[in-house]
């Protein structure tokens, strides 16, 4: 396998028929892949442990295309057609592809999860504080960059009275399970079940603990701290697209870094409910009034450089990972030598990437795999370009 090449990302998109949508395939430019027709698409894995990398040098190729998965499966190894698979490269070279200094803060593996995402709401949650030592529970840092305005919750309301919230939400999920019990018993119908959650839910109203907050398009939050209570939130009039925003995280298990303590009174047709951790969300809650101030973790671009040609900014830098935006302001080539991988997403506009012995046609909503051993790659276009540096 070369390593001295950059690669297209082969994208995952997990199908989401209750909350996804269209406007990933749309900024993609497949909207009209049959595959992809019709498809409510919530998630696109850019870039993760199991990526697999296009052999294909240009995004608009016809024998281009995505994967279709779900959460269950996506971490499933796949073959597709004229690619080869990101984890064998970095088996192979680990230094190559990865960067010495990389490989020596995290190990051979790639860590680093950057996920495109349109969704509704989701759970009230938190992330064990970054160097807790827990055997249930792992941090999982994660940073957010808003593309359309959206809706969300962060960090719990000064001066609250946290007895009260502590036993709101559990009388509320235990009266949710009794409700699912009877609809297993065959006391009471689901349609039933689901009127008697709603009032339960609007009488306890657990928004009443928590910031709500309204993001702007190119909103910056922080969260790789961890410990701090979010949660992506749903108006349909207001924010017909959801939450869509491009995410970087350390890529942990779902189950082995999440901590609910609300799922918003959703209830299976069996009666079944998602389990929450109440107690540990209580727990492990970062109480400061400094992290629990949505001002906290939002953040601006900070000026990095800036020519005739393109204005690059740091979106934000954590020990874990780093996200920069190069907005290109006329025709022209940036240029950048590395040592370690990076990872190039196309928000607008199109470009040309010269990487070692490849040069990729890239479009907008598309990504390229940059190893280390490249050393020195570019960036150019002829029209009006921006694009997110993720590393």
């Amino acid at each position: 396998m070369d390593t001295r090449r950059a690669y297209l990302v082969i994208p995952k998109l997990i199908e989401q028929p209750t909350w996804g949508g269209s406007y990933i395939v749309t900024h993609k430019g497949w909207q009209q892949k049959p595959e992809l027709n019709h498809k409510k698409i919530g998630q696109s894995y850019e870039l993760f442990s199991a990526s697999n990398l296009s052999l294909v040098t240009s995004s608009i190729a016809d024998n281009f295309s995505a994967e279709i998965t779900d959460t269950k499966h996506v971490y499933e190894p796949t073959t597709p057609t004229n690619s080869i698979s990101l984890k064998k490269l970095i088996a192979e070279a680990p230094a190559e592809v990865l960067g010495m200094e990389t490989v020596k803060k995290f190990g051979s593996t790639m860590q680093l999860l950057i996920k495109f995402t349109q969704a509704l709401g989701n759970s009230f949650q938190l992330h064990i504080k970054t160097g807790t030592q827990n055997d249930t529970w792992k941090p999982k840092p994660e940073s957010w960059y808003y593309f359309e305005p959206g809706l969300a919750t962060l960090g719990v309301k000064p001066d609250i009275d946290w007895q009260k919230y502590e036993q709101s939400m559990t009388q509320l999920q235990a009266d949710i399970v009794a409700l699912g019990q009877k609809v297993q018993a065959g006391t009471l119908t689901f349609t039933q079940a689901q009127t008697q959650v709603k009032q339960l839910v609007t009488k306890t109203n657990p928004w009443q603990f928590v910031n709500l907050v309204e993001l702007p398009k190119d909103a910056i939050v922080d969260l790789s701290p961890c410990g701090i209570h979010h949660s992506w939130e749903e108006d349909t009039v207001k924010f017909p697209l959801g939450n869509v925003l491009y995410e970087l995280q350390v890529d942990v298990s779902d189950t082995a870094c999440t901590i609910r303590n609300f799922d918003k009174g959703k209830l299976l047709p069996d009666g079944t409910t998602r389990q929450l951790h109440i107690p540990d969300y209580f727990k492990f809650i970062d109480r400061s009034p400094n992290t629990n101030n949505p001002e906290t973790h939002l953040k601006k671009p900070r000026l990095i450089s800036e020519t005739a040609v393109y204005r690059v900014e740091e979106l934000f830098r954590t020990h874990y990972y780093s996200l920069d935006i190069i907005t290109f302001k006329s025709s022209g080539t940036y240029s950048e030598k590395i040592t370690t991988f990076r990872h190039v997403f196309v928000k607008t506009g199109s470009c040309k990437l010269t990487a070692g012995t490849a040069s990729l046609e890239i479009t907008t909503g598309h990504s390229v795999f940059i190893p280390a051993s490249v050393k020195k790659y570019s960036i150019s276009t002829s029209i009006n370009t921006v694009v997110l540096l993720s590393y």
